[in-house]
C-alpha cells in the first residue's frame, strides 16, 4: 500500500484555471469563456485596450506561494514578445540615423568573417523580418542535447549563452537564400546583437533608452543568474503539470527571453495604436509571412474577417504570451500566461474575432505512445515473473524491469500527453508496475549458496539490459 501511495503522489496533474480572480469581473469572465474549459492553464494576466482605456483581469494562480494572486504587476516570461521590441528597437535607431537597416552585415561587422557569403550579404532588415534563410536554431549536437534538456528535464535551453555565441553562431550558419519567410530565433538575436555592437553598447541597454523607458514600462526586465527573481513572480509549468526552469537573459535575449507584466505590455500596445510607439516602423508590414499574413520588423499583420489585426506572441518552456491590436477599431489585448498552453486565440476572440480552431491536430502517435507506455511499463516484470528463469539469472533480469518500468512512468510523468490522455493511464500503470514487483518477488526462487554469474549468464543479463535501455531510448526518441 506505501508502494501504490507513492505512485499516487507522482500522478501527473494538468493544471486549471482556479476560481481566484482580481481586477475586472466582467473582462476576466469574458476569459474563462474564450478559455473553455481551461484545461491546461493555470494562471492568466490579461489587459484589454479600448481606445484610451485599459482594462485589467488576472485569474488562476502564479505558483508563487508568497504572490499567489495573480494582477496585473505579476511578471511573466514574454517569450517572443519581445521580437517586435527587437523590431521597434531597430526601427528606432534608424529613425536617428544611428543605424542602416539595408546595409549588408558584411559591412555593418567587417571584422567578422561569415562561412556563408549569401547571409553577409543580408541586412538588418532581413534578419528581423525573418528573410535572411536561417533555421530557427544553429543545427548542430548541441542545440540539439539543450533541446532534449527543455523537453525532459524543463530546462532553459538558453543558459550561460553569450552575445559571443550569437556571432559564432552566426559566422557558422548556412542561409537558404534571403527573400523568402523562414521565423528564426537565431536570425532575431543577430539583428539585435549586431545593432549593439554598432551601437557600442549592450542590448538590453539600448531597449531600456530607446523602448522601455520612453513608454515607461518600469516592470518589464532581464533576469540574469546572478540575480534575484523578482518577488511577484509567476512561476512556469509545462500544461501536462510539471514545473519548468525560468529562462534567463542571454545573447539570444533579442529573440525573446525578456520578463514583463500585463500593464507594462499594455502601455506599448496603447502607443502603437495612438502611433506613437518609439520606431513605429516596425508595425509596417512590408513582406510576405507565409500562414502568418504579412511582416514588418518582428510584428505580424493578418487579415481576418475583413479585419486587420497587428500582432506576435510568444512561448518559453513555461510560459505562453499573446498581444497583438486592432488599429482601425482602437482595440488592444495582451494575454500571459504561466504554463506552455497557447493564449492566442483567447487573444482573438477578445479582439472580437470569432474563435476558430487553434492549434494542431491531436497528435494520435503521441497519445497511443502515452498509453501504451504506461500500460506497458510492468511488461518486463511480469515476463520475468511467470517466464521461470534460474536462479542465477532471475534477481538481475527482475532487478533491470523493475528499473526499467519505474524509469518509464517517471518519464512519461514529465513527457507524456496528460491533456489528451487521462492521468488515470498513468495511475494504473504505476499499479501494475508495483502489483507485478509484488508477485515478482514472491516468485523468486530460494537463494541458492552459489550465486555468481559466469560467463554465459552474465551476457544473457547484459542483453537484457541493454534491451530494455534501447527501448527506453527509442521512447526518449519518439517523444522529442
Amino acid at each position: 500500500m506505501a508502494v501504490l501511495a507513492s505512485w499516487i503522489f507522482f500522478i501527473p496533474r494538468p493544471p486549471t484555471l482556479s476560481s481566484a480572480t482580481t481586477g475586472d469581473r466582467t473582462l476576466a469572465n469574458q476569459v474563462r469563456a474564450a478559455a473553455g474549459n481551461a484545461h491546461g492553464y493555470r494562471g492568466l494576466a490579461v489587459a484589454v485596450i479600448d481606445r484610451n482605456r485599459i482594462r485589467f483581469a488576472g485569474l488562476g494562480e502564479s505558483g508563487n506561494p508568497e504572490h499567489p494572486n495573480v494582477d496585473k504587476t505579476t511578471v511573466f516570461e514574454a517569450g517572443s514578445l519581445g521580437k517586435p521590441m527587437t523590431g521597434m528597437l531597430l526601427a528606432e535607431l534608424a529613425s536617428r540615423n544611428a543605424l542602416r537597416l539595408d546595409m549588408p552585415l558584411q559591412r555593418l561587422l567587417p571584422d567578422m568573417r561569415f562561412g556563408d557569403p549569401a547571409l553577409g550579404s543580408a541586412t538588418l532588415r532581413d534578419l528581423a523580418s525573418h528573410r535572411a534563410g536561417l533555421d530557427l536554431m544553429p543545427s548542430n549536437l548541441h542545440m540539439f542535447m539543450r533541446g532534449a534538456e527543455l523537453r525532459i528535464m524543463g530546462q532553459d535551453p538558453y543558459r550561460g549563452m553569450t552575445e559571443e555565441d550569437v556571432f559564432t553562431a552566426g559566422r557558422n550558419a548556412a542561409s537558404s537564400g534571403t527573400g523568402r519567410f523562414r521565423y528564426s530565433n537565431l536570425g532575431m538575436a543577430l539583428a539585435g546583437q549586431t545593432a549593439a555592437r554598432v551601437a557600442g553598447k549592450k542590448y538590453e541597454a539600448l531597449l531600456r533608452q530607446y523602448v522601455l523607458e520612453p513608454l515607461t514600462m518600469r516592470s518589464t526586465r532581464f533576469v540574469h543568474s546572478d540575480t534575484a527573481v523578482p518577488r511577484n513572480s509567476a512561476t512556469g509549468y509545462r500544461a501536462t503539470g510539471p514545473v519548468m526552469q525560468h529562462w534567463l537573459a542571454s545573447g539570444y535575449t533579442p529573440a525573446g527571453d525578456i520578463w514583463s507584466t500585463s500593464e507594462d505590455l499594455a502601455r506599448l500596445v496603447l502607443a502603437e495604436l495612438h502611433g506613437t510607439a518609439p520606431g513605429a516602423e516596425a508595425a509596417v508590414p512590408r513582406f510576405d509571412a507565409a500562414g502568418a499574413g504579412k511582416i514588418g520588423l518582428g510584428w505580424y499583420t493578418t487579415h481576418a474577417q475583413g479585419r486587420e489585426i497587428t500582432w506576435h506572441d510568444g512561448s518559453t518552456g513555461g510560459f505562453t504570451s499573446y498581444m497583438g491590436f486592432d488599429r482601425s477599431g482602437r482595440r488592444g489585448v495582451v494575454i500571459l500566461s504561466n504554463t506552455d498552453q497557447p493564449v492566442d486565440a483567447i487573444g482573438k476572440s477578445l479582439l472580437g474575432l470569432t474563435p476558430e480552431r487553434e492549434g494542431p491536430e491531436p497528435d494520435l502517435f503521441q497519445i497511443a505512445l502515452t498509453v501504451l507506455c504506461s500500460v506497458g511499463a510492468a511488461g518486463p516484470v511480469f515476463y520475468v515473473a511467470w517466464r521461470g528463469f534460474s536462479r542465477k539469472i532471475y534477481y538481475v533480469y527482475f532487478g533491470f524491469s523493475v528499473a526499467f518500468g519505474a524509469m518509464l512512468l517517471v518519464l512519461l510523468q514529465r513527457i507524456g500527453d496528460w491533456l489528451s490522455v487521462p492521468p488515470l493511464a498513468w495511475a494504473l500503470g504505476s499499479a501494475l508496475l508495483s502489483v507485478g514487483s509484488l508477485v515478482g518477488i514472491h516468485r523468486c526462487p530460494a537463494p541458492h549458496r552459489d550465486q555468481r554469474l559466469d560467463v554465459r549468464t552474465a551476457l544473457s543479463a547484459a542483453r537484457y539490459g541493454v534491451v530494455l535501455l534501447s527501448l527506453l531510448l527509442l521512447v526518449i526518441a519518439a517523444e522529442l
